[in-house]
């Protein structure tokens, strides 16, 4: 069955042989018939190949400098990462002893030299039609499942949660209006069960949050629902959702919109929770100076969000092991509260949305956070 591949989505082979020939007419063979095609002259240089890119098929040689064929079958098998990639044989040794060792060896076909064009193109179309579809078909009972997980999970640790919280609220509610000691052990006790409630449901909250965008659920609402939006209508609307983390918490917000009619491509809701993930943690690190200075401006390609705060300051060296699940900046050196999720979450919001951002140390002290969201190109 003939494999019809967009040129965006070509079928990859690598090709591995020392006879320059043999590698250059095999080369030129699925060229013809669309295929991106790599070359290496023996085992050691694929591996090399392979470090840096993946194929839907390896053909290869089995007598070669270096590392046979064999060799490099082993390997590629005891790979996890590639594992999964056909691998069909091409040589000249075609004694009885010779086939029964090739198919044995668990490869996915042995040709001997020489070969049949067609039978050969015809074999590696097959074997790369039926890889993908294999692949498709795990990928998407993978994705069922972990939807499915989500589901559940989400149902099981809120469930129980809700029940903490607001249970401890009723029984604090019943001490303060029966008039009972507003220091006693058991208001203390309350008191702390509920810190300890909040807490944690703000962690099972960000924890499936992620497991969502890992999912692709985050990806699949942005193309469905991302359009133009001015600058100055999510800007407002950010502002908007920090509002009670601002006046609770005693801060300032100093607001610069230089660009307030530009627009943007996004899904608004993902931006706004990104930028409010950055305006959490300059709360955090702001220590006595009680400000935030939020500013949006433009250069001729792209618009630039920016918190700025006057606190403890970020090394932008650290920041990229920060964005990672569950890790912290300087965690060794400052006690803080939470999962580290924050910024691990505003980064995957900005990538979906294509936009990057940026993390900046203040020389008077405290930190720059700027998101950059490419302009949005309105036909004329």
């Amino acid at each position: 069955m003939e494999v019809v591949v967009k040129s965006s989505d070509r079928a990859s082979v690598l090709i591995v042989d020392d006879n320059h020939l043999i590698r250059s007419v095999i080369q030129k063979l699925f060229q013809c018939e669309h295929f991106d095609v790599q070359t290496a002259t023996n085992g050691v240089e694929a591996l090399s190949v392979l470090e840096h890119d993946s194929f839907d098929v390896i053909i290869c040689d089995v007598m070669m400098p270096e590392m046979d064929g064999y060799e490099f079958f082993n390997s590629v098998r005891n790979n996890d990462l590639h594992a999964h990639i056909p691998f069909v044989f091409l040589t000249a040794l075609d004694s009885h002893d010779e086939l029964k060792k090739g198919w044995q060896s668990g490869c996915d076909g042995y040709f001997t030299k020489p070969f049949d064009p067609e039978l050969l193109i015809s074999t590696v179309k097959g074997k790369v039609s039926r890889s993908r579809n294999i692949k498709k078909s795990v990928d998407d009972n993978q994705d069922r499942f972990r939807k499915r997980v989500l589901h559940t999970l989400s149902h099981e640790f809120r469930t129980p949660l809700v029940a903490i919280n607001t249970g401890t609220e009723i029984l604090l509610d019943d001490i303060q209006l029966n008039g009972e000691d507003e220091n006693s052990k058991s208001k203390r006790l309350l008191e702390a069960i509920h810190r300890g409630g909040l807490r944690l449901e703000r962690l099972v909250n960000d924890f499936m949050l992620l497991q969502q965008i890992e999912a692709g659920i985050a990806h699949g609402l942005f193309e469905k629902k991302s359009q133009p939006c001015s600058v100055n209508t999510v800007v407002s609307t950010f502002l908007s959702s920090i509002e009670s983390l601002v006046s609770e918490n005693g801060f300032r917000v100093q607001t610069s919109i230089l660009c307030p009619d530009k627009k943007i491509n996004i899904y608004e809701p993902q931006v706004v929770e990104a930028l409010k993930r950055i305006a959490d943690n300059a709360v955090k690190f702001s220590g006595a100076n009680k400000m935030i200075e939020v500013a949006a401006y433009c250069t001729t390609e792209e618009v630039i969000i920016s918190i700025a705060d006057s606190g403890i300051g970020m090394d932008p060296s650290k920041i990229k092991n920060s964005i990672g699940a569950f890790t912290q900046v300087d965690r060794d050196k400052f006690e803080q509260q939470g999962s580290g999720l924050g910024l691990a979450i505003a980064h995957r919001y900005a990538e979906i949305n294509k936009s990057q951002l940026e993390f900046l140390k203040r020389e008077q002290g405290g930190a720059v956070v700027s998101l950059h969201i490419p302009l949005a190109h309105c036909p004329n």
